[in-house]
């Protein structure tokens, strides 16, 4: 088991990271609880999947343990499912001292995360993320909220865990498409702040995708290690934090015009948005061709979405950047982009008129 321990003047976490972790999750857990009671939101799916193994770890260590499984979309990622869910919670007499625990992936990570925020304002929450994705990128550093009819994740706090436990043989249950999808944010890291991870996904990003554990474990660590530092050294993204969005706010559009349809997942819509911000930082001259070509294959050798589906090509450049507007980043409707100087190094851009973006994303996308 490898752990990271996620620390500053304000935070202090850890998140660790193994195999076969929730056999003994009720023991980890227990110096982290003030209460032998916890609430255990899940997914409806990966309830039926590891109910009784995580039951019977909890009872080993005399710990209550109350199951509240729910189902989760991009849909129902809104505040009518955070207020039915804390019903759900206050309607069992919770109080300060109890632990809730969000088990499943991002979407229901960051239902949960908001969740606990509100809920006697704030009570103790620990993040066990199911999914490649969440665990590399979503459960960690404490961004929490739910969509709104305006946009994605326009509702939320900053509300960190107090733990994070990471197993990655829960990832064996997941279809390639959703590993994939974790991939994207996977190689983000390499982009926007590590040159040697990048290098080493290069020769080993398959590994990661097939299923070999070692690489996994590696992938993940490397991961939360890079998101780690940028979250330790602003929290609540006032300045290197939105490094992290490489990508995102073209995603975020993506999906918000695509209507959350299951044609198009976060993750995708995150590569794609990762490849528009590439070619973007080519034809304005920050990269070369010979690094835009590098991104883009090992995109395509992996197997991950680089391009628009062909419902979304046929809408307005203008409606896209529309859409960008409303970005949690966005201050006097100046769109903020992460773009890229070198494989390791990302920058934050703010100097495009709407104009200007709205050529460039038309030469880009078609």
């Amino acid at each position: 088991m490898k752990t990271i321990r996620l620390k500053n003047k304000q935070i202090d976490y850890p998140i660790l990271i193994g195999s076969n972790l929730y056999k003994d999750i009720g023991k980890i857990c227990k110096k982290y609880l003030e209460k032998n009671r916890v609430f255990i939101v899940c997914d409806i799916n990966v309830y039926n999947l590891y109910r009784n193994e995580i039951h019977n770890s909890f009872k080993k260590t005399k710990i209550e343990c109350i199951f509240i499984p729910i189902a989760v979309s991009e849909k129902r990622k809104n505040i009518n499912t955070v207020a039915s869910l804390s019903s759900k919670i206050i309607a069992h007499s919770v109080d300060r001292k109890d632990t809730i625990i969000a088990l499943g992936g991002g979407i229901l990570g960051d239902i949960v995360g908001f969740t606990a925020s509100i809920i006697l304002r704030g009570i103790n929450y620990i993040q066990l993320p199911t999914t490649l994705l969440s665990q590399v990128d979503s459960s960690v550093g404490g961004k929490t909220g739910v969509n709104n009819i305006y946009g994605k994740n326009l509702l939320g706090s900053f509300y960190q865990p107090q733990l994070v436990i990471i197993d990655t043989n829960v990832l064996k249950t997941l279809p390639k498409r959703e590993l994939l999808a974790g991939y994207a944010e996977i190689i983000k890291y390499g982009i926007i702040k590590d040159t040697k991870f990048f290098q080493w996904l290069q020769k080993n990003g398959k590994k990661v995708i097939e299923g070999n554990t070692n690489a996994r474990i590696y992938a993940i660590y490397r991961s939360c290690i890079n998101k780690s530092q940028i979250v330790e050294a602003d929290e609540k993204e006032h300045g290197i934090r939105a490094l992290l969005n490489l990508g995102h706010t073209f995603g975020h559009a993506i999906e918000s015009l695509n209507n959350y349809k299951k044609n198009i997942i976060h993750g995708e819509a995150v590569s794609i948005g990762i490849i528009i911000a590439t070619k973007l930082s080519y034809v304005e001259g920050h990269i070369n061709k010979i690094t835009c070509d590098k991104i883009i294959n090992h995109f395509v050798e992996i197997g991950l979405k680089i391009s628009l589906p062909k419902n979304l090509k046929k809408i307005a450049p203008k409606k896209f950047i529309s859409e960008m507007i409303k970005d949690k980043k966005t201050v006097n409707k100046e769109i903020t982009l992460i773009l890229i100087k070198r494989i390791g190094e990302a920058f934050i851009q703010k100097k495009y008129s709407h104009n200007k973006l709205i050529k460039l994303f038309t030469e880009i996308t078609t």
